[in-house]
């Protein structure tokens, strides 16, 4: 009878250290991730407003946004190679991706991302494949989804 006892108090206990532990592994997530949504605010806000505009017809964009915007192309490739490591989460990784792709579409930001294309010395792999592969979205996680709800990445949903 006590063996019993000891052994549903013990799988109590590994549930909610288990549990704890997600907890915590999630919280530091969204840290993580706000920290990468707040280089966001501030490299967008560095952008003029023909930078943002669709319709944009600048054929050579200013210092500031050509700086903005580089800023903006490595920043992506930093979040793609953290996502690669499983430290951004599915749900913020799909808004990202999306975010980026039209993002990526603006045409001071294509003119940009061709000439660092042509001269940059990083090979931004992740942020190529990301915008040569949009359906289905590129993912660079390699985890399986079980791996990724250990890691707190996703939920499993039926």
């Amino acid at each position: 009878m006590i063996a019993y006892i000891a052994l549903i108090v013990s799988f109590a206990g590994a549930v909610i250290a288990i549990v704890t532990l997600r907890l915590n592994y999630r919280q530091r997530l969204r840290q993580f991730e706000q920290m990468y949504v707040q280089r966001y605010w501030s490299i967008i806000d560095c952008c003029s407003l023909e930078a943002m505009n669709t319709k944009s017809s600048v054929k050579k964009p200013s210092k500031d946004d050509q700086k903005a915007i580089r800023a903006y192309i490595r920043l992506c490739e930093e979040e793609l190679m953290v996502r690669a490591e499983g430290w951004i989460s599915d749900a913020t990784y799909r808004i990202w991706a999306d975010a980026t792709c039209i993002t990526m579409d603006l045409p001071m930001f294509a003119l940009v991302w061709k000439q660092v294309q042509e001269d940059s010395i990083f090979e931004h792999k992740h942020l190529t494949e990301l915008l040569r592969n949009q359906t289905p979205i590129y993912d660079p996680c390699p985890m399986t989804r079980f791996t990724r709800w250990l890691h707190v990445l996703t939920e499993i949903r039926p």
